[in-house]
């Protein structure tokens, strides 16, 4: 049977598959010795990560099954490599010399 999901054939309930997969992460996590893990702890991380290589907030809340608000309150602020983007953005606009330089305008 094809599934449109990667972990789920759908004839089971989300309520089940949630059980099966916390529970393959707390083996995993206590096979890696990572303390205190858990799967929401890697959910901000693939946010700020997402965000910081570029995707839009619409991107990243399609991937978390958030809205774009939620994204832009709660991960937007803390991704290190989003904001150092954005301070080079405005570094060109405000420092470098633009490539092309725009015609004048015509006023009428």
């Amino acid at each position: 049977m094809d599934s449109r999901y990667f972990f789920w054939n759908e004839t089971s309930k989300p309520k089940t598959l949630k059980a099966h997969i916390d529970r393959a992460l707390r083996s995993l996590f206590k096979a890696a010795a990572v303390q205190g893990a858990h799967a929401h702890r890697f959910r901000h991380t693939l946010a700020t990560e997402l965000l910081g290589r570029g995707a839009s907030f619409e991107e990243v809340a399609d991937i978390l099954g958030n809205s774009p608000e939620i994204v832009r309150k709660h991960y937007g602020k803390w991704s290190m490599a989003r904001q150092n983007r954005i301070g080079d953005l405005m570094q060109q606009v405000y420092f470098e010399t633009p490539a092309v330089k725009p015609s004048k305008a015509r006023v009428q």
